[in-house]
């Protein structure tokens, strides 16, 4: 296959002045369609070698296999024409290995079913199985992935995208957990997945706020294009911008901490074959802590917490305090003096 958009063009115009019966393409008939074909795409006019370059390189192709009509003259002319009237390089573009690559990807695709965007990738698996001449087996017993298709918030996924591929701000009203619903124009930048929930990340200068917002897709209570100019990210690379945390809450006016956590001798295997953080490191004190440099939110905390008594906060002194306040909280809440719920009788 071509292996730049400008050959790609080139081709295309090629095979489809190759496969008209309808008239003749001699060598000055095939430069103008192709560079019509170009300047239709804001691209460069190429010369008349390029022209019988790309013919050569067609013939040559051994995945293609083109063949023209012979004898292919007019008055002496040359004309250049498929021998096949049915044929088209687009139609034998992938080898069996590639078709096979392809029908794996799709499988493994086909497990985000329910989500949004699958509409499109359904339409696209039945075009692909109509021209690669395979069918598409059920994968329910194969693999599985963590996703949830029925998180609400779910429909802006699509919209969303569209929305930051085009560069086009949108409106949205988003309801706060605990709050009334506010207004927002934001400009998309980015959507991050943790945790089986969506997020949405833009910016926002509405007089109440100024900077990088993050919003949960299942707040949103409705979004549509704003009228506004949009403002593009100049500033802002989101894998280093999220390579301090854990999550998505990335503090305004966080630090950045040494934070040394210590785990059971059971539990530390599991830590160690899946990192909390892409800073964690192996100490070498006793075996049993891990190091990780990261800024603490609320995410973190989470995290750690999950472990239960499997891990301990050794330092930093702020860091350990917080943990302290969070686990006394819990245990007032399972003090005798506390009332849970119990079984009638």
């Amino acid at each position: 296959m071509p292996s730049t958009r400008l050959a790609t063009l080139r081709y295309q115009a090629l095979d489809t002045c190759f496969r008209d019966r309808m008239r003749y393409y001699f060598i000055e008939d095939l430069i103008s369609a192709v560079n019509k074909t170009l300047q239709d795409n804001d691209q460069t006019p190429v010369s008349r070698r390029t022209i019988f370059n790309d013919i050569r390189d067609m013939e040559s192709n051994h995945d293609w296999r083109v063949l023209f009509e012979e004898p292919a003259k007019i008055n002496g002319r040359r004309y250049y024409r498929y021998e096949d009237p049915e044929y088209s390089i687009w139609k034998n573009d992938l080898d069996q290995y590639q078709v096979a690559q392809l029908k794996s990807m799709l499988l493994m695709l086909q497990q985000f079913r329910g989500m949004p965007q699958y509409e499109r990738l359904a339409e696209m698996v039945v075009q692909l199985e109509d021209k690669y001449n395979f069918k598409m087996e059920d994968t329910n017993q194969i693999i599985a992935f963590d996703t949830n298709e029925y998180v609400e918030g779910i429909e802006y996924l699509c919209p969303l995208f569209d929305a930051i591929i085009a560069k086009q701000p949108q409106k949205i009203v988003y309801l706060p957990f605990g709050k009334v619903a506010i207004t927002r124009i934001v400009h998309p930048y980015f959507i991050k997945q943790y945790n089986n929930r969506w997020f949405l990340f833009g910016y926002c200068n509405d007089g109440t706020y100024d900077g990088i917002i993050n919003l949960a897709l299942d707040r949103i209570q409705s979004t549509e294009n704003a009228t506004c100019k949009f403002i593009e990210n100049e500033d802002i690379d989101f894998d280093e911008f999220f390579s301090d945390v854990i999550g998505v809450t990335v503090p305004k006016d966080g630090k950045r901490e040494n934070i040394v956590l210590r785990f059971t001798s059971n539990r530390l295997p599991y830590v160690l074959s899946k990192p909390l953080h892409e800073s964690q490191r192996h100490t070498e004190e006793d075996g049993t802590c891990v190091r990780l440099q990261l800024i603490p939110n609320r995410e973190f905390y989470q995290k750690v917490l999950s472990f239960g008594a499997d891990v301990e906060v050794v330092e930093p002194l702020s860091v350990r305090e917080e943990m302290k306040e969070e686990i006394e909280k819990m245990q007032y809440k399972y003090s005798p003096m506390q009332k849970g719920c119990t079984e009638e009788q």
